[in-house]
């Protein structure tokens, strides 16, 4: 007894001096605890927005055509089509592929608008490798790549994998299927909207056939903190030591040894270069996973992110967001991220500090865009070069609402891949006058 009360004191002398001691350290160093709190609180959140690779990977557009090849741009905007319709084709059991010999672009555009079928389309290729991914199959030629898949409803034996850029023909043998699901998801309340799939400049196009009345969103942003993403490139839970270099225009981050963060806080974006890589060239296939890997440790939130594109000649893969089956083009200038992996070993992610929350009421009205022959029309008639229009999209122009920073507004609108360059149609137009 006499023990404990000796030391008794020596204790609680003991705490208070371990309490004073912790104090001192937040009192003298506030942005040290406020960082490590800000990583506690963030890290959960990534960890519930993370989405598996077949969902980012899955296709990005839906096309019906019906009995008379009448062709329908499809979307719901209650769930996502194309998880629906993925969910239906896992069910199925595909067999073998075999390459179809096309002689002509025209005999080729009959697969494109081939009667009472579904034309599930990619804004970039993919290969057999991921859809086995995707859909949960193991098709052979794994290596095959293709932009498009075919389900015809009159032919319960085949689908079949197009590729616009070869015109590419490749039937897969299917054992088993069901196309009463994928009907009954057709007769829900789906948003049309009249097609025609033809082609422009070195692929095919659903050409919207007149005007069309898209609506418009507004959604609350959200910016992650610069510690955020310093904690998960720079430290990756390592006592790492970060020095931070702030200029004009930006404010660079580094380890001081291979990897460095460049914040450009006006723009809401940052470029993370690693220079530590071992691998000093990727295939197609690995590029694609390697790439779904580095978004995630990149922790932005995938909810709405898809694959958009990718690029050969440099090695870069881009992702976008969608809203309602269409995608923003302007989250920033490289799209939601832009992951480029150079030969050389160089590591290069773009990606925007921004990103969509919840959609809030907005009073503003659907805006009615024109037909898609009347987008090129006018074009023309400007002064632009039909051959240097690669690709027309109806997108979601990212616009900062003027009532708030907190809130974008998403407004649709035609965007124009011109000669290598994203722009919306209008701004194209202004640009001539």
């Amino acid at each position: 007894m006499k023990i404990t009360k000796a030391f008794l004191p020596l204790g609680l002398a003991a705490a208070v001096t371990v309490s004073v001691v912790l104090s001192a350290m937040i009192w003298t160093n506030p942005a040290q605890y406020e960082r490590n709190r800000q990583r506690s609180s963030n890290t959960p959140t990534t960890e519930l927005s993370t989405r598996p690779q077949k969902d980012v990977y899955l296709p990005t557009q839906v096309v019906y055509s019906d009995a008379n090849g009448n062709q329908e741009l499809l979307n719901n905007r209650k769930v996502n089509l194309t998880t629906e319709l993925r969910e239906a084709l896992t069910k199925w059991q595909f067999g073998r592929v075999n390459h179809i010999r096309v002689p002509s672009k025209s005999a080729y555009m009959r697969y494109l608008t081939r009667k009472n079928s579904l034309l599930l389309s990619y804004a970039s290729p993919i290969n057999v490798k991921m859809f086995n991914t995707v859909f949960g199959s193991q098709l052979n030629s794994q290596s095959t790549q293709f932009s498009r898949i075919l389900v015809p409803f009159d032919d319960q034996d085949h689908i079949y994998l197009l590729d616009d850029k070869k015109q590419d023909v490749y039937q897969v043998t299917v054992k088993s299927s069901d196309a009463s699901a994928i009907r009954k998801i057709m007769k829900e309340n789906l948003f049309r909207i009249n097609v025609s799939m033809k082609w422009l400049s070195q692929s095919a196009t659903a050409y919207v056939k007149s005007s069309v009345s898209v609506p418009s969103y507004s959604y609350l942003v959200n910016q992650q903190s610069t510690d955020y993403f310093t904690s998960r490139l720079l430290n990756k839970g390592e006592s790492t030591n970060v020095t931070a270099k702030k200029n004009k225009d930006n404010t660079i981050y580094s380890d001081g040894a291979s990897r460095q963060l460049t914040v450009y806080n006006k723009q809401g974006t940052a470029l993370f270069e690693d220079y530590s890589a071992l691998q000093s060239s990727l295939s197609f296939s690995q590029a694609l996973t390697a790439s779904y890997s580095a978004v995630k440790t990149i922790g932005i939130p995938m909810e709405n992110l898809r694959y958009y594109g990718y690029s050969a000649k440099n090695s870069t893969v881009t992702y976008r967001s969608f809203v309602e089956g269409f995608p923003i083009i302007n989250q920033s200038d490289y799209g939601a991220a832009r992951i480029q992996m150079l030969s050389q070993g160089v590591r290069r992610y773009n990606f925007s500090l921004y990103s969509l929350q919840v959609p809030v009421p907005t009073d503003k009205k659907a805006v009615t865009l024109p037909g898609t022959q009347a987008v090129i029309d006018q074009l023309v008639a400007a002064g632009y070069s039909k051959a240097k229009i690669e690709s027309l999209q109806v997108g979601y122009q990212w616009l900062t609402s003027t009532s708030s920073d907190k809130v974008v507004n998403l407004t649709p609108t035609w965007y124009v891949l011109y000669n290598g360059s994203w722009k919306t149609y209008t701004q194209l137009l202004k640009q001539q006058q």
